[in-house]
């Protein structure tokens, strides 16, 4: 039947594109082969995201304009208090300035932005750079996420045994002014793909 119906589905496509009905467009269009497979969707869409990414970060590094450098990182005690967020301009909601002993200040980012029980799916990424009069500027690099859901025959949820807590840490900036502080932001799109299916199984 599908044999049979091959050549009346491709003059019907034909016909569809020429008319330029939506209705009957949409509805041809699955039949003509439009449902894109998973792999292709997810190549396609790291493909774009690639390209968006590097885009804005070159765009973030000349408005930064300065030498990127790579921080030493310290863990963050649990009963160690940020500083208040208040008068630091440019502060992200989830992030925090702490202090070390001798005045140091240190940056504990929000890098995930969409995120589920199994764990981060896409990050922010930060930058550090230094500029000549001993400042430093925090650039980060924000995807804007859109989520495109394919469907397919089977999947499963969940992600057999968690992963530990992860210890709390934070970038040393190697000042100890909030002064000496920049943060400059810069976005670009992000297209997220996903399976989806009837009846999921639990993995293993």
């Amino acid at each position: 039947m599908c044999a049979l119906a091959a050549i009346d589905l491709r003059t019907a496509c034909g016909a569809a594109a020429r008319v330029g009905t939506p209705t009957l467009a949409i509805v041809l269009l699955l039949a003509c082969g439009g449902a894109t497979s998973f792999p292709v969707a997810l190549k396609g869409a790291t493909n774009k995201n690639v390209v968006a990414h590097d885009k804005a970060r070159d765009e973030l590094m000349l408005q930064a304009n300065g030498a990127p450098f790579d921080p030493l990182v310290a863990v963050v005690e649990l009963n160690q208090q940020a500083l208040p967020a208040g008068g630091i301009v440019g502060l992200r909601p989830g992030e925090g300035l702490y202090a070390l002993p001798d005045g140091e200040l240190m940056l504990m980012t929000k890098s995930c932005i969409r995120g589920s029980s199994c764990g981060c799916e896409v990050s922010r990424e930060y930058v550090y750079l230094k500029k000549p009069e001993g400042t430093v500027v925090v650039a980060r690099l924000t995807p804007v996420v859109s989520l495109r859901e394919i469907h397919i025959d089977r999947c499963g949820f969940g992600c057999g045994q968690p992963a530990p807590p992860a210890l709390r840490t934070a970038a040393r900036l190697g000042v100890k002014e909030v002064a000496a502080i920049k943060f400059v932001e810069a976005t670009y799109p992000y297209e997220l793909v996903v399976e989806t299916c009837d009846d999921p199984v639990p993995r293993p």
